[in-house]
């Protein structure tokens, strides 16, 4: 399974129908968990812990961090063929809020990933990060969609 364990509540129309949408098309069931926003900086801390609580020890994490390692799609794809395959648990991606993620988050991260060098709101990530887990999946099925 994929969970997105993602800061804060999805508040637009427009997002939440970019999600269904995609999510409806992704051969692997994918959930959501949310977990409340501080909206400080010193509530990095207390939303790091609020996400560690939603992960097992046998889940593989993927973080998404602008100083994670920058992939392209097709290694996207792999990191959720080898997850999804061979992988006991479940496949983890967290998004983080406006002040990004805590160090204890970052440290129970099995990768680091970053989609740019530019910083996304947060609700438009989600619906990013779901686009391409679909584009990955139509990777691996050698579907004309990723191209």
């Amino acid at each position: 399974m994929i969970k997105i364990i993602a800061v804060g509540k999805l508040n637009q129309k427009y997002l939440n129908q970019g999600i269904d949408y995609y999510e409806k098309q992704i051969p692997s069931k994918v959930e959501f968990i949310e977990v409340s926003d501080e909206s400080t900086e010193q509530g990095i801390v207390l939303e790091g812990e609020r996400i560690l609580s939603k992960i097992k020890d046998s889940d593989f994490v993927v973080a998404l961090a602008i100083k994670g390692k920058i992939i392209d799609s097709y290694d996207f794809s792999k990191l959720l063929d080898q997850n999804l395959t061979y992988h006991q648990g479940d496949l983890v991606f967290i998004i983080g809020g406006s002040y990004g993620l805590s160090e204890d988050v970052l440290k129970r991260a099995n990768q680091k990933i970053s989609f740019s060098q530019m910083t996304f709101p947060h609700q438009l990530m989600r619906l990013i990060l779901i686009e391409q887990i679909y584009r990955g999946f139509m990777i691996l099925k050698n579907h004309p969609y990723h191209k």
